[in-house]
């Protein structure tokens, strides 16, 4: 693969995705932003330090145009792009954000340009770790169905492994993925809340509970939720959920607000798994009601 690219927005996701496409033979032909330093840093990193300006009608130089902005900024650029003439007759727009379509770019303006959203299920901490991360992910594609082919050789290229989504469905589809990466570390977050709360440093209750949480996505990659789940609930336990209630009342109210609500849903999945009957489901959600 030998296409142009510009990239627009070399941040965390930008600098990991440029140096991926780098690395399979894309062709980089401007690394863009606001901050000339921040352009060469990244550019430098990407492969290509020449590369680096602050210039927007360098934009004109890309088939593919990658706009890697926060989701609010997205739309924004495009339009900037649109109405300086910067891009190029049938190049092709593509951002990264799970939750907006891809036609946010266009505009009212529709074909000739091109639009794609790709969005790697992954997260991206730093450059470094994204690099090592994205390669052997999902990522969602998004798009004119006729771009649709486009996109996923360019996810392969990454080294991910594409699916398409439809574009009404991204909403719901970001908020999954928030649940499973944002809110994790909110409630490990919590859960070092509670073994502080037993005397523990926050960085020795960190250091405890990774393992744990190893061993359960672990789980969930072989089993799946309903067959990875253990625990009280799972087991029907009411007395120990109760002792969990007593203890947590004398810690800050969210917490307790935060084990109700996910009780109750593994409540479900324990119905599902098949280990607990409806009566002590019953019981269970009648312990797990807001108080």
């Amino acid at each position: 693969m030998n296409k142009r690219v510009v990239l627009i927005g070399p941040g965390r996701l930008g600098q990991a995705i440029g140096r991926l496409l780098a690395e399979a033979g894309y062709d980089i032909r401007a690394v863009i932003s606001r901050d000339q330093g921040r352009a060469v840093e990244a550019a430098r990193f990407i492969g290509f330090r020449h590369a680096a300006t602050t210039e927007l009608a360098r934009a004109a130089e890309g088939e593919l145009v990658l706009i890697a902005l926060p989701d609010d900024q997205i739309g924004e650029m495009a339009a900037t792009l649109r109405r300086g003439g910067h891009l190029a007759a049938g190049s092709v727009l593509v951002h990264f954000s799970g939750l907006h379509p891809a036609s946010i770019m266009l505009g009212e303006q529709g074909p000739p340009l091109g639009a794609l959203a790709i969005h790697p299920l992954q997260t991206f901490a730093d450059a470094v770790m994204g690099v090592r991360n994205l390669p052997g992910s999902p990522c969602s594609v998004e798009g004119a169905a006729e771009l649709l082919p486009l996109a996923e050789q360019f996810v392969e290229d990454l080294g991910g492994t594409p699916f398409r989504i439809a574009a009404e469905c991204k909403p719901l589809y970001h908020a999954a993925a928030c649940f499973t990466s944002n809110y994790l570390v909110s409630l490990v977050a919590a859960a070092c809340e509670m073994l502080c709360g037993c005397g523990l440093e926050k960085a020795e209750a960190t250091r405890l509970l990774l393992p744990l949480l190893t061993g359960t996505c672990h789980n969930l990659s072989v089993l799946g939720p309903e067959q990875a789940l253990t625990g009280p609930i799972a087991r029907g336990d009411q007395r120990t959920v109760g002792k969990h209630l007593q203890a947590l009342g004398q810690m800050p109210a969210d917490l307790g607000e935060i084990y109700r609500v996910l009780g109750r849903k593994t409540v479900e999945v324990a119905q599902r798994k098949g280990t607990i009957d409806p009566q002590k489901a019953a019981d269970l959600l009648k312990l797990l009601a807001d108080q």
